[in-house]
Protein backbone atom coordinates (compact mmCIF):
# COMPACT_ATOMS: atom_id res chain seq x y z
CA UNK A 1 0.00 0.00 0.00
CA UNK A 2 1.24 3.39 -1.36
CA UNK A 3 0.52 6.60 0.11
CA UNK A 4 1.93 10.26 -1.49
CA UNK A 5 2.13 13.02 1.21
CA UNK A 6 2.96 16.53 0.16
CA UNK A 7 6.86 18.14 0.78
CA UNK A 8 6.36 20.27 4.05
CA UNK A 9 7.83 23.63 2.95
CA UNK A 10 8.99 24.41 6.74
CA UNK A 11 9.73 22.22 9.69
CA UNK A 12 9.15 23.21 13.01
CA UNK A 13 11.76 21.49 15.93
CA UNK A 14 10.62 20.57 19.04
CA UNK A 15 13.69 20.29 20.58
CA UNK A 16 16.57 22.37 18.98
CA UNK A 17 20.69 21.84 19.25
CA UNK A 18 22.29 25.34 19.05
CA UNK A 19 24.97 24.91 15.79
CA UNK A 20 27.99 27.22 16.58
CA UNK A 21 27.70 31.25 14.94
CA UNK A 22 28.30 30.62 11.11
CA UNK A 23 31.01 33.37 10.75
CA UNK A 24 31.46 34.68 7.19
CA UNK A 25 34.87 34.49 6.14
CA UNK A 26 36.47 37.79 4.45
CA UNK A 27 37.68 36.97 1.13
CA UNK A 28 38.19 38.43 -2.24
CA UNK A 29 34.96 35.81 -3.47
CA UNK A 30 32.92 36.96 -0.23
CA UNK A 31 33.22 40.44 -0.71
CA UNK A 32 32.28 39.97 -4.64
CA UNK A 33 29.59 38.26 -3.55
CA UNK A 34 28.92 40.91 -1.01
CA UNK A 35 29.19 43.65 -3.58
CA UNK A 36 27.03 41.68 -5.79
CA UNK A 37 29.92 41.49 -8.72
CA UNK A 38 29.59 45.19 -9.08
CA UNK A 39 32.19 48.40 -8.71
CA UNK A 40 31.94 50.58 -5.64
CA UNK A 41 32.89 53.46 -7.48
CA UNK A 42 30.78 53.58 -11.17
CA UNK A 43 28.70 50.45 -10.32
CA UNK A 44 29.33 48.41 -13.55
CA UNK A 45 29.46 44.78 -13.44
CA UNK A 46 30.72 43.81 -17.10
CA UNK A 47 34.39 44.72 -16.26
CA UNK A 48 36.34 42.59 -14.33
CA UNK A 49 37.19 43.60 -10.85
CA UNK A 50 39.64 43.65 -7.98
CA UNK A 51 39.32 44.43 -4.64
CA UNK A 52 40.41 48.27 -3.49
CA UNK A 53 41.23 49.44 0.29
CA UNK A 54 38.53 52.44 0.49
CA UNK A 55 41.73 53.68 3.04
CA UNK A 56 44.86 52.62 1.41
CA UNK A 57 47.11 50.66 3.97
CA UNK A 58 49.82 52.97 2.80
CA UNK A 59 47.45 55.59 4.79
CA UNK A 60 46.65 53.46 8.04
CA UNK A 61 43.62 51.41 6.34
CA UNK A 62 43.08 47.78 7.27
CA UNK A 63 41.57 44.25 5.55
CA UNK A 64 38.45 44.82 7.24
CA UNK A 65 34.93 44.41 5.64
CA UNK A 66 33.61 48.06 6.02
CA UNK A 67 37.24 49.18 4.29
CA UNK A 68 37.30 46.61 1.16
CA UNK A 69 34.69 47.02 -1.53
CA UNK A 70 35.09 45.24 -5.03
CA UNK A 71 36.44 48.11 -7.88
CA UNK A 72 36.73 47.98 -11.81
CA UNK A 73 40.26 48.01 -12.75
CA UNK A 74 40.13 51.62 -14.55
CA UNK A 75 38.25 52.85 -11.20
CA UNK A 76 40.56 50.99 -8.91
CA UNK A 77 43.77 52.65 -11.53
CA UNK A 78 41.84 55.97 -11.01
CA UNK A 79 41.85 56.06 -7.40
CA UNK A 80 45.27 54.96 -6.51
CA UNK A 81 46.79 55.58 -3.53
CA UNK A 82 44.12 57.75 -2.61
CA UNK A 83 41.05 57.81 -0.83
CA UNK A 84 37.93 58.54 -2.57
CA UNK A 85 37.54 61.88 -1.65
CA UNK A 86 40.92 62.79 -2.78
CA UNK A 87 40.27 60.86 -5.95
CA UNK A 88 37.24 62.75 -6.46
CA UNK A 89 34.87 59.44 -6.63
CA UNK A 90 31.80 58.52 -5.05
CA UNK A 91 31.13 55.16 -3.60
CA UNK A 92 27.83 53.72 -5.11
CA UNK A 93 27.47 51.11 -2.27
CA UNK A 94 27.97 51.05 1.63
CA UNK A 95 30.51 48.09 2.81
CA UNK A 96 29.39 46.51 5.62
CA UNK A 97 30.02 43.27 7.34
CA UNK A 98 27.62 40.49 6.65
CA UNK A 99 25.92 37.76 8.51
CA UNK A 100 25.67 34.04 6.91
CA UNK A 101 21.60 35.14 6.09
CA UNK A 102 22.90 37.21 3.61
CA UNK A 103 24.62 35.14 1.55
CA UNK A 104 21.73 32.10 1.79
CA UNK A 105 19.24 34.75 0.35
CA UNK A 106 21.65 35.60 -2.55
CA UNK A 107 22.85 31.80 -3.19
CA UNK A 108 18.98 30.59 -3.08
CA UNK A 109 17.75 33.47 -5.25
CA UNK A 110 13.92 33.75 -4.51
CA UNK A 111 12.72 32.78 -0.99
CA UNK A 112 9.40 31.39 0.34
CA UNK A 113 7.15 34.04 1.85
CA UNK A 114 6.64 31.01 4.29
CA UNK A 115 10.44 30.54 5.40
CA UNK A 116 10.98 35.01 6.14
CA UNK A 117 9.80 34.73 10.18
CA UNK A 118 12.33 31.70 10.27
CA UNK A 119 15.25 33.27 8.69
CA UNK A 120 15.00 36.95 10.42
CA UNK A 121 14.31 38.32 6.85
CA UNK A 122 10.44 39.53 7.48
Amino acid sequence: MNSNFPWPSVIRLSRYISVPYKRVVLSRKNILRRDLYKCGYCGRGDLPLTIDHIIPKAKGGIDSWENLVSACTKCNNKKGDRTPTEAGMQMMIRPFKPNHLLFIKNAVGKIDEVWKPYLYLS
